[in-house]
């Protein structure tokens, strides 16, 4: 028995090899079911998502107990719609999304962090600098990024290589941004389009900071706060 384990132990590794190879190959092969899509937040703070399928995708959508969403993908035999829409709901500051491809047993999770701008207006003073934001996500992986600010408002863009996230600082002074260590340039333009380079397997990982100046504060950096809404992750 001593003599035969060895060969036993070889033979069950290259067994698991094989079967996690030929998963591989057939979620390469099968169909993708799920074409693109673009989650959206609009200027009253309401979220929503547009997707695209293939014409032979049966959809289901559903809200498990945890309050996260679950858009459920088959293939079927019959002709179908090829653009869909669903429109949710920030709870608890939270909103979960996720797509999963029954055939290819592949699974695209969106994770928000903001807080219900209806709620927020009327129990906070700060301005809202933000007006609306889309991610797009193609079936080839690449990622735009389209969003508008108030008028007035002062942008910096940057990624920030030390947490891996690409950051989108907003002011009505341009002195806190002017302190960031990261490159780039601070713009007064309202209307913002960008091409994301996420490379295949990586997490998007995008933050809004906003900055807000305290009351009664002198003009230097120490002046001012900043919060990190909304926070948006998206695995594909």
């Amino acid at each position: 028995m001593r003599k035969t384990a060895p060969y036993f132990l070889v033979f069950s590794i290259i067994f698991t090899s094989c079967s996690s190879n030929e998963n591989e190959v057939l979620e390469d092969t099968q169909e993708k079911l799920l074409q693109s899509y673009t989650l959206k937040r609009d200027a009253s703070g309401a979220y929503s998502i547009d997707f695209k399928t293939s014409n032979n995708t049966d959809v289901t959508t559903v809200t498990n107990i945890d309050k996260s969403n679950e858009i459920i993908l088959a293939e079927t035999s019959q002709k179908t719609a090829t653009k869909h829409t669903n429109d949710y709901t920030i709870e608890n500051d939270q909103l979960k999304i996720g797509f999963l491809e029954t055939n290819r047993g592949k699974h695209a999770r969106i994770s928000i962090e903001d807080e219900n701008i209806t709620f927020a207006k009327n129990s906070s003073s700060k301005p809202n600098y933000l007006n609306t934001y889309s991610i797009n996500v193609n079936n080839d992986g690449e990622y735009k990024l389209d969003f508008k600010v108030e008028k007035g408002v002062k942008t910096k863009f940057i990624f920030n290589d030390q947490t891996n996230t690409y950051e989108v600082h907003l002011s009505k002074d341009e002195l806190p941004l002017t302190d960031l260590v990261f490159s780039g340039s601070i713009e007064t333009k309202n209307d913002f389009s960008i091409t994301l380079n996420i490379s295949q397997g990586e997490k998007l990982n995008l933050n809004f900071v906003n900055y807000y100046k305290l009351e009664g504060k002198g003009q230097h950096k120490l002046s001012y706060y900043s919060e990190e809404k909304p926070r948006t992750s998206v695995d594909i």
